[in-house]
Parts: C-alpha cells; sequence; structure tokens
C-alpha cells in the first residue's frame, strides 16, 4: 500500500488543494517508498493532529496524505515561515495557518479553526528536531499548546508519526535523490482520543506513549 485512499471522515477540498497533493505524492514517490495507514472514521468530531517533526519533507507527506483522505487539515506554522511574501502565499494555499508571531496565538488560532469546522494539525515538537537531539523514543520534547487546544474545542488528538522523511530531506542539507535506491517512508495513524477525565501530564503521555509505539514498529 502506498497512499490511503479516500476516507469515511472525507470534507471538501478545493481543486488547488488537490492538485499540490497528487503533486506531492507524485514526488514523494520518486523520493521515497511510502506506506500510509488510513485515516478511521472520526464521527464527526473535531480533530486536533499531532506529528513528530524530523525534516523539511513533512509538509510534503502531510499534504500528499490530507489530499488523497480528502480531509484537509490546516496546518498550523510558525509565523516566521511566512515572511518571505512567495513562501507565504505558497504555504496559504496549502491552507497552512501563520501562528505564534507578529500579534498572533497558537492556541486561540487553533480554537477558532476548529470551531469552524476545519481539523488542525501541530508539530508538536514546534521545531524540526535533529537526530542528535531526539529522545531513546525518536522524538524531541513535546510543547503542550494542543492539549490546550483539544480541551477548548472539544476535540479528539489522532496522534501521527512519519518514519524517515529526514533520509529523504536531511536538516541543514538539500533533498535526497534516491541514486542508491528509495528510503522506506512510514506514514502512521494512531487511535483518536479525548482529553475528557485526563489531566494534562495524562494526556501527553497518551499521545506520546503512542507515537514512540508507531516509530518503533515503523
Amino acid at each position: 500500500m502506498a497512499y490511503a485512499g479516500v476516507s469515511p471522515s472525507a470534507l471538501p477540498t478545493t481543486l488547488l488543494y488537490r492538485l499540490w497533493g497528487r503533486l506531492f505524492r507524485l514526488v514523494s514517490r520518486l523520493l521515497s517508498r511510502v506506506t500510509c495507514d488510513p485515516l478511521p472514521d472520526l464521527g464527526g468530531r473535531p480533530v486536533v493532529f499531532v506529528a513528530n517533526h524530523t525534516s523539511f519533507s513533512d509538509v510534503f507527506y502531510a499534504v500528499a496524505v490530507l489530499s488523497d483522505w480528502r480531509y484537509p487539515a490546516r496546518c498550523l506554522v510558525r509565523y516566521s515561515y511566512f515572511r518571505p511574501a512567495i513562501v507565504g502565499r505558497w504555504l496559504r494555499t496549502l491552507l497552512c495557518v501563520p501562528a505564534g508571531g507578529g500579534g498572533t496565538d497558537a492556541v486561540t488560532d487553533g480554537v477558532e479553526i476548529l470551531k469552524a469546522g476545519w481539523p488542525i494539525a501541530v508539530m508538536v515538537e514546534g521545531r524540526i528536531v535533529p537526530p542528535d537531539q531526539r529522545g531513546e523514543d525518536g522524538m524531541g520534547e513535546f510543547r503542550d499548546g494542543f492539549i490546550t487546544i483539544a480541551r477548548k474545542a472539544d476535540a479528539v488528538i489522532v496522534p501521527i508519526t512519519l518514519h524517515n522523511a529526514d533520509r529523504v530531506w536531511p536538516s541543514g542539507s538539500w533533498p535526497r535523490l534516491p541514486f542508491r535506491g528509495r528510503p522506506n517512508v512510514t506514514v502512521k495513524v494512531g487511535t483518536p482520543f479525548a482529553t475528557d477525565g485526563l489531566v494534562d501530564s495524562e494526556v501527553m503521555a497518551e499521545a506520546r506513549s503512542q507515537m514512540a509505539e508507531m516509530l518503533a514498529t515503523s
């Protein structure tokens, strides 16, 4: 299996978004061997996707997957990436939202997006984490803003992991062309869970535990 196909939770998407998704699926298949889990039926609940962040290529895989699912989550992206005008316009065509700068607040933005009927996606470490800064579970320190967003919007949290994306585009380098075989990139989807009855530390532990297990079995 490569990409997983349209989800039962599918939402309307724009033509431009679908075209970018097709392009990214094509590019990702040229650069890697991709396997991706399907998105479960989410039952109409607001959704906060939380994912690890190891590479600039994460955005390509994320849009490829979300477009294939027909589930266009609004990705919260650091405000500074929008400052170059061309890059900013391009990120907005991918439905990305600037957050955490320029008078914006990531939590407020996330809650408003969810209440407007869109799912959101958050790279839960808040930055690309180089290999030497990852813990034994393969991830860096998590930021807790996603918990507040999920609580305020009564959303479920869906953990997602991207494994080996940094072999396609290492941090601080250019993308690698697959002259000696394409690396295997795996996108795994965890079990949706709600924050109801859980304190923040338990929510954080559940998200991290699911993601660590998926990375370990990728």
